[in-house]
């Protein structure tokens, strides 16, 4: 009796494992192929060249501030700041 027993127990265990569903694996993704052309680095930026073009600059800053005219030949520039304040008059010889 005893065999028996022991017998159907491994018979039922078999049977369970054997319908067990199997977990599908899932697949590795696909490895991306090496690019061939990278990005280039970035190019090195360009500083706009100052332009002696005929008007008037202004800047402002908390440290002072400063107004430029040029008209042809003649230059005035003025700077303001807490340490320092100058004149600057530039004409052409005509």
């Amino acid at each position: 009796m005893k065999k028996s027993i022991l017998i159907v127990g491994i018979i039922a265990l078999f049977a369970f494992a054997s319908c067990r569903e199997d977990k599908k694996v899932p697949e590795p993704a696909p490895k991306t192929p090496p690019v061939d052309n990278p990005t280039p680095p970035p190019s090195p930026t360009t500083v706009a060249p100052t332009s002696n073009d005929d008007g008037t600059n202004i800047s402002v800053s908390k440290d002072g501030a400063a107004v430029e005219t040029k008209d042809g030949k003649n230059k005035t520039g003025i700077s303001v700041s807490k340490n320092d304040a100058s004149v600057e008059i530039k004409k052409s010889k005509n």
